[in-house]
């Protein structure tokens, strides 16, 4: 409980130190259609948004309080990320880790834009919150508790269809368990509210087959290439880039837990057919990622100086890649966070063939910047001959 306090605190730091986005009147783009949501009535928002009505029927409760539309999301996103800490942690105990690993790893997913940042400049979203319920649900499927992760994945397709990822994971454990029959039965009900959310609601906001087809080709274009690739690596910081930066490791690991790979495995591969948001659905991966980086500590920080060691590299390359104090506007949010934008048509993906050439010197030496990070931190986190095991 400590712990997930001292990641909200860090969050609401961010919160006051980021700015608020002004597009909208603060609502945002996606937020007008939730906010919509909320205060108009499920079946009104967008295309998009209609089918995740969970998180903004939630929000009416402060809302119906007397809160704003903004308020009233920043005070969930804050139960949210609190709750979504807490369940972090959670999963590092599962991984015989010590407190002050929780606390970096925590730390850390603090400072990140993907789980904590984005949500303190953009409050009206919904991603805080399905972030929580997938983790909860994780967290279930871990301990073989089938029945109350097969309700919280029903909670978390009700709100974004992500939360398939978890389901996938929950099954995939009871098949390699040998416990396909009964346990895989408790996440009938959530594949059952995912059908009929996308049956109940516009058939134009849907994602096609052509849509996939068309995304695939964005993969002859370099700039894509490169930016989807820095984003893999650091869209949790240096958590992140610790479990990118050791391929055999992870590996290894993953053959012995092999349904952690399901949720790893859903969202690179969304990401990769998915549109230029290429962070945002790298980062429905996140319980995903505590439980490498726990194993990780586990295997890797055998005493407390060489856990000094990673944590420090983490929080580094933490800090430098996600520049978590740095206040936001509207040109920056671009610029950092969604850069392919500029660089391609979101609707043709067509390449812009005039790039603002300074955006493309800023990326250039970013992408030399985390090359050079990465063969540091491989180097700190590789593992010393005596402390080598069976999975290294």
């Amino acid at each position: 409980m400590a712990l997930a306090a001292m990641g909200l605190f860090i969050f609401l730091a961010l919160t006051i130190t980021s700015g608020r986005i002004d597009a909208g009147d603060g609502l945002g783009w996606d937020g007008r259609g939730y906010a919509s949501l909320m205060t108009d009535g499920l079946d009104q928002g967008s295309v998009v948004t209609r089918p995740r009505p969970l998180i903004p029927l939630v929000t009416r409760i402060p809302y119906a309080l007397g809160l704003g539309v903004i308020e009233s999301f920043q005070v969930m996103n804050a139960i949210y990320a609190f709750t979504l800490y807490l369940f972090i942690a959670l999963i590092i105990d599962l991984y015989d880790t010590r407190v002050r690993v929780k606390a970096v790893v925590i730390g850390n997913l603090a400072l990140c834009i993907s789980t904590s940042r984005m949500f303190a400049y953009y409050p009206v979203q919904i991603d805080l919150g399905v972030f929580a319920l997938m983790t909860i649900a994780f967290y279930f499927v871990m301990i073989d508790r089938h029945w109350l992760a097969g309700a919280v994945c029903t909670l978390a397709l009700a709100s974004r269809e992500f939360g398939i990822a978890v389901v996938l994971c929950g099954v995939h454990r009871t098949f390699r368990r040998g416990r396909l029959w009964p346990d895989a039965l408790w996440y009938l009900p959530s594949v059952a509210m995912a059908a009929l959310l996308r049956a109940t609601t516009a058939p134009e906001g849907r994602f096609s087959t052509d849509d996939i087809l068309a995304n695939i080709q964005l993969w002859l274009i370099p700039e894509w290439v490169a930016i989807f690739l820095y984003f893999v690596m650091t869209v949790f910081g240096g958590i992140s880039a610790s479990v990118v930066v050791q391929p055999r490791w992870c590996i290894a690991r993953l053959r012995q837990e092999p349904e952690i790979a399901t949720p790893l495995i859903v969202c690179i591969g969304l990401a990769a057919v998915g549109k230029v948001d290429v962070w945002r659905y790298l980062a429905f991966a996140v319980p995903a990622v505590v439980a490498l980086i726990a194993m990780f500590y586990r295997d890797r920080a055998r005493s407390p100086a060489r856990e000094r060691s990673i944590a420090a590299a983490m929080t580094f390359v933490t800090v430098f890649t996600q520049r978590p104090f740095e206040q936001m506007n509207r040109m920056l949010y671009f610029q950092d966070w969604f850069p392919l934008y500029n660089i391609i048509d979101a609707k043709s993906n067509v390449v812009d063939t005039t790039p603002p050439p300074e955006l493309i010197a800023l990326w250039v030496m970013r992408l030399a910047a985390l090359i050079l990070l990465a063969i540091v931190l491989a180097s700190i986190t590789r593992s010393r001959p005596e402390f080598q095991d069976s999975a290294t």
